[in-house]
């Protein structure tokens, strides 16, 4: 379990979800000595309306995460790598070579005699669950970098419901696909400010658009979508705090 963690929301099921994701251990995915996915799925017992946590119940769910991640720790035969918020249930997950890993937590939800839940094992050498399901899209680390920049701006008192001019700034292997890409940008009321050859081919571009922070997402995930389709990279955006 490494210390790079985050979290985003998304949809399982067609159902509101919230993954939480060890993304550090994603460099050396998937461990051959870890061959096997285990889970522990607890049952809410106060899920809110839409069947993710309530603040009820914070402390209860905090204390059982902090107890198996602690235990699985200390086995040193599994590693904790994520978790699923979703339809009144929280789903653990881990990858083991520890065969008895289901006894290990039957013990320890026996401290929580309230709390139904159910277990499981089977063989993911690939670590297909990690990659296909907890692991963040592009979109998805495309939303938690939005987050991150506009608690920056919260952190420093800025209105983000007022409309300003945000820079963005995209990089491609080749002109034809940065040519593309500005088109687009043309066709969507974008205005070019820059672009760039750095002679190792990369081919940058800048450009920017009066919007507002409190709804860059589908501003960013339209650049990011159509960015990919031309062979680049969108990479990422700023603005001026306004107080």
């Amino acid at each position: 379990m490494s210390d790079l963690w985050n979290f985003y929301a998304l949809r399982v099921d067609n159902e509101p979800a919230s993954i939480f994701v060890d993304l550090g251990i994603a460099k050396d995915a998937p461990l051959a000595s870890f061959p096997n996915m285990a889970y522990l799925r607890v049952r809410m017992n106060n899920p809110r309306p839409d069947g993710l946590s309530s603040q009820e119940e914070f402390d209860t769910l905090v204390e059982i995460e902090d107890r198996v991640a602690q235990q699985i720790k200390l086995s040193d035969q599994s590693i904790y790598v994520g978790r699923n918020t979703s339809s009144g249930n929280r789903d653990f997950y881990f990858y083991t070579r520890d065969h008895s890993i289901e006894d290990t937590l039957r013990e320890i939800m026996a401290n929580w005699p309230d709390y139904a839940f159910q277990t499981g094992e089977r063989v993911d050498e690939d670590w297909s669950t990690y990659w296909q399901f907890l692991y963040p899209s592009p979109a998805d680390f495309q939303r938690m970098g939005n987050r991150d920049v506009v608690n920056q701006l919260l952190d420093h008192d800025d209105q983000i419901d007022i409309p300003r001019k945000i820079d963005h700034f995209a990089v491609f292997v080749t002109p034809d696909g940065r040519d593309a890409f500005a088109r687009h940008l043309t066709l969507e009321g974008y205005a070019i400010s820059e672009t760039t050859d750095a002679g190792d081919d990369t081919f940058k571009i800048a450009f920017d658009k009066v919007d507002r922070p409190d709804q860059i997402d589908d501003v960013t995930i339209d650049l990011l979508n159509n960015a990919r389709q031309n062979g680049g990279e969108y990479d990422g955006w700023g603005c001026t705090i306004v107080n």
